[in-house]
């Protein structure tokens, strides 16, 4: 997918506590930069003196006097910690042997938006002070994003817990050994750092450690996901009033005092859009053919809708606390403050003073379970929303349902098929979605000798989400398609006048899909009907 370019205003300030979603929608973009705060860049000095004065006091420390993993018992300077340039050289080969190890994804290059936001968040992470990597390491993440050297990132071989195969190549290319995309074209990452100007990174101490073990890329590909599911959202309630015309469908459901009766989450709120695109309208006026009570597709379309946007919220919760937080092993604490805990020597050793007190601590912090297993639910509501619309489409070209001709054909084209067997379409979308709205955190095979024994998944939930929410506006494409022609029947037919609202989407979406009196090709306007709603306003 090609990069978007982004105003060359486009400046995003990094403090490592307030990135939100809308600015990493911003972030992805070519041209868009970033800049560390001035607090943000005492913070990543700070937290790495913290990690070498613990390391010089004897203090063991995950990834930088020990190894990782299986090796987490074989020492990488010696027992005192002391800096040599014999134990500083070796430090230097483990860190870039970790990352040459660790590169070791499979599949395609991940979309390079996706990439350049995910070392967005990283960078925000590292400016929150509990990384404990070398300035230099900042330096690089920065240099690279406003230069939009993105670097080339195998799609497979996350379990979710930290993306460790995937963020290597990050590092690698950071080193200038991988490959990158600059200006558009594939090229080794020592040609475009050279290019920019950029020294390549030398990682020291924990550098490599944090630069792959951290799950922004499973963030960022859940924050497109969660970006694009919100623009079907907040259409939905838009879908369902022009819907509910096209079907003449009884507004009992969603009145104030019916809803009041049983206040879920944003029940009420659904409702009320859904009421004012309809207002004006002929749904509105007394119709003794109208049926009491339509099918549940219609009648409770606005419980899915609510149900959506609950879960929205609480995916936003999540994501906004992920990428303004550390999710790294160990947790490096500046100025940690000491608990009651601290009078056992188990929990003190962890505390340190010297040129910068705090502690450093063996964590579980990049475990992602609750985000994985919320955004499956935002998965799941999502999949609701399809589930209804194709129930929807089923009902809107049977006449018993709509009192209009069999599949929507125009009364003049007496040999037109029209929409008969546009349904094969939808619903092999919704098959496809069925599919990948099963939950997938549970999977795994415990790996790294033992150590690594639990997973979430969570760049697969991603995957999953991004699948979900694609074929989610296809199928709304298809709906809203049988919506207009059911619409302009009404009119042509009954003379029915639609509400404002509905009028003024049915004249926008008839500028590029034109009335079917006549049967034709379908293929191109399912694209236009999804492109309209995904941009409609």
């Amino acid at each position: 997918m090609p990069m978007t370019y982004a105003s060359a205003a486009d400046l995003i300030s990094l403090d490592g506590q307030s990135l939100t979603m809308e600015s990493l929608s911003i972030a992805k973009k070519k041209g868009t930069k970033v800049s560390l705060t001035k607090s943000a860049q005492k913070r990543i000095d700070d937290s790495f003196k913290l990690l070498i004065d613990a390391a010089q006091q004897g203090t063991a420390v995950y990834g930088l006097t020990v190894g990782v993993g299986k090796n987490k018992d074989t020492p990488v300077f010696d027992k005192a910690g002391t800096i040599t340039p014999e134990a500083r050289k070796g430090s230097e080969e483990f860190n870039r042997d970790m990352l040459y190890t660790h590169s070791a994804a499979s599949g395609d290059p991940i979309d390079p938006e996706i990439v350049k936001m995910a070392m967005v968040i990283r960078l925000n992470q590292i400016a929150n002070g509990h990384v404990g990597v070398q300035p230099a390491v900042a330096k690089v993440y920065e240099e690279f994003i406003n230069h939009d050297i993105i670097p080339v990132v195998p799609e497979d071989g996350s379990v979710g817990l930290s993306d460790i195969l995937l963020a290597s190549h990050i590092g690698s290319a950071m080193m200038g050994d991988w490959d990158v995309f600059y200006k558009g074209q594939r090229v080794s990452a020592s040609k475009a750092m050279k290019a920019e100007g950029i020294k390549p990174l030398v990682p020291f101490g924990k550098d490599s450690l944090s630069i792959l073990s951290n799950n922004a890329l499973a963030t960022a590909q859940i924050i497109v996901g969660v970006n694009k599911a919100k623009q079907l959202i907040d259409f939905s309630p838009k879908l369902i009033a022009f819907g509910l015309e096209a079907i003449n469908g009884n507004i009992s459901p969603i009145l104030p005092h019916t809803v009041g009766a049983r206040p879920m989450p944003h029940v009420q709120d659904v409702a009320s859009d859904i009421l004012t695109n309809l207002e004006g309208g002929y749904l509105f006026e007394r119709d003794e053919d109208r049926p009491l009570q339509d099918s549940l597709s219609y009648r409770g379309s606005h419980w899915p809708i609510a149900h959506a946007r609950y879960q929205y919220e609480q995916i936003q919760t999540l994501i906004d606390i992920q990428v303004n937080s550390s999710d790294d092993n160990p947790t490096v604490y500046i100025d940690a403050a000491p608990s009651k805990y601290n009078k056992y020597p188990q929990v003190s050793q962890y505390f340190t003073s010297g040129t910068v007190s705090g502690a450093i601590n063996s964590s579980a912090n990049f475990d992602t379970i609750q985000l994985a297993s919320q955004a499956e639910g935002f998965i799941n509501a999502m999949g609701q929303l399809a589930k209804y619309s194709s129930n929807r489409q089923i009902r809107l070209i049977n006449p018993y349902f709509t009192g209009l001709p069999r599949a929507l054909v125009d009364p003049d084209d007496a040999n037109g098929q029209a929409f008969y067997t546009l349904q094969n379409g939808f619903t092999a979308l919704y098959a496809e979605i069925a599919h990948a709205a099963n939950p997938i955190s549970f999977y795994g095979i415990t790996n790294q000798g033992g150590i690594e024994d639990n997973f979430s998944n969570l760049f697969q939930v991603g995957k999953n989400l991004n699948t979900v929410v694609n074929k989610l506006a296809t199928i709304y494409g298809f709906e809203l398609m049988q919506d207009a022609q059911a619409l302009g029947m009404r009119k042509k037919i009954q003379h029915r006048t639609l509400s404002k609202n509905n009028q003024k989407m049915l004249t926008s979406l008839r500028n590029v899909l034109p009335y079917y009196g006549k049967d034709r090709i379908f293929t191109p306007d399912i694209e236009k009907t999804t492109n309209f709603l995904i941009n409609y306003k």
